[in-house]
């Protein structure tokens, strides 16, 4: 018994001795994650995180940023943990600790090769860019958005992932992260014009008027003459009934420029909201007058023929079948192929310039083909019934 005493006694050091706490080699976690043990090398840069002797060491948290990079951009590990988040994090908590000596750290490859702080965390981001652009030419843009963002967390001011992020958000239908990601785009210095304007159209497009107006107005301080944001911008305080504001900056623009057929174009828009009829109609013809080519001023000018047909056409419907009516109605159809005749010319100039889109070129060529009915013109009846077959809207 008294020799048994003595073992337990021996004993109690060892069990001591295997609880103490094993120091994390954060040399060792590298060297696992080279012979591809990601496992192991996770489990031991996590423990130097929160050993006394490495956790406030800027090196240990620029290897853990390495490692989990590394195991995120590496197609043969799979977690659910979200490894580009602790990676990003580990980044920010090196630069925080070591400062601008974070710069001066480095890892090895497999072959002794020097891998800078910058050049490992471009090399992970790349490899962000690179899945996304794959996965959003493969029309994957929710996978596509997730790379960019994962870009985001990397580099909080590179545009370029704000951009493409924005891209990817807007082709998924996330349109709000599409305006987030772009509007950041923009203050950040972001300059390529088609995704500057890109959130004023989808808030234009999304009847918010106000954000549209906000969008716009940010980016017309850098794009002071850019069609469309100008469009943005009235067409905005014209649904926000600002119509004095909207008045006040076309009359500001057109004595600022008075060859802007785009100025005289959307005074024209105003007017015609206000029901200055006449107003309107000089502004669309003097729009035209600078730019003969103007297919918005022209088809708006058009319109105020099909405004007075379209009441003619009210009054024949509404008469009854009496001898009295039967007279009036002849009458009024005689007005009506009248009124066609002068607005036809209008339109058929339309006809002949760029078009913005399909759907404006069937409405016209549907608006043709109705007058070409009320002046029995059979050949350009058939004529732009061949141009809507064509077009797929033949109905």
């Amino acid at each position: 018994m008294k020799k048994l005493a003595i073992v337990l006694f021996l004993a109690v050091p060892g069990i001591v001795s295997a609880q103490k706490e094993v120091k994390p080699n954060i040399n060792k976690a590298l060297t696992s994650l080279k012979d591809g043990k990601f496992d192991e090398a996770k489990t031991m840069i996590d423990a130097a995180t929160t050993y006394e002797k490495t956790m406030n060491d800027g090196k240990t948290w620029f290897y853990r940023g390495v490692i989990y990079g590394a195991m995120d951009t590496t197609s043969s590990y799979n977690s659910t943990e979200d490894l580009a988040s602790v990676a990003a994090a580990s980044f920010k908590k090196a630069n925080e600790l070591a400062g601008s000596k974070a710069s001066s750290y480095f890892v090895t490859d497999k072959k002794g090769g020097l891998i800078p702080y910058d050049m490992a965390v471009t090399s992970i981001t790349n490899s962000y860019l690179m899945k996304g652009d794959k996965l959003f030419n493969g029309e994957d843009f929710k996978g596509a958005l997730q790379q960019f963002e994962k870009g985001i967390a990397f580099k909080p001011t590179d545009t370029t992932f704000y951009e493409y992020a924005g891209y990817a958000a807007f082709n998924g239908e996330a349109r709000e992260k599409a305006v987030k990601y772009l509007s950041e785009y923009v203050k950040l210095g972001g300059r390529r014009a088609q995704a500057m304007t890109m959130p004023a159209l989808i808030a234009y497009e999304d009847q918010n008027y106000e954000g549209a107006l906000a969008a716009s107005r940010e980016v017309l301080k850098v794009l002071p003459t850019h069609k469309d944001l100008k469009a943005v911008e009235l067409n905005s305080l014209i649904q926000l009934k600002k119509y004095d504001e909207a008045a006040k900056l076309l009359e500001t623009a057109v004595k600022a420029n008075p060859n802007d057929a785009q100025s005289f174009y959307l005074l024209g828009v105003l007017n015609n909201e206000l029901q200055k009829f006449e107003d309107a109609k000089k502004n669309f013809e003097s729009a035209l007058a600078i730019t003969p080519d103007y297919f918005d001023a022209q088809y708006n000018l058009a319109n105020f023929y099909l405004i007075e047909i379209d009441k003619t056409s009210k009054e024949i419907n509404e008469l009854g079948i009496s001898a009295a009516n039967a007279k009036k109605k002849q009458e009024l159809v005689q007005k009506r192929v009248k009124q066609s005749e002068a607005a036809i010319p209008f339109l058929e100039k339309a006809e002949k310039m760029k078009i913005p889109s399909k759907d404006m070129e069937i409405d016209l060529l549907n608006k043709l083909r109705q007058l070409y009915y009320y002046i029995a013109d059979d050949k350009n009846d058939a004529r732009v019934t061949a141009k809507l077959k064509a077009l797929g809207a033949d109905d």
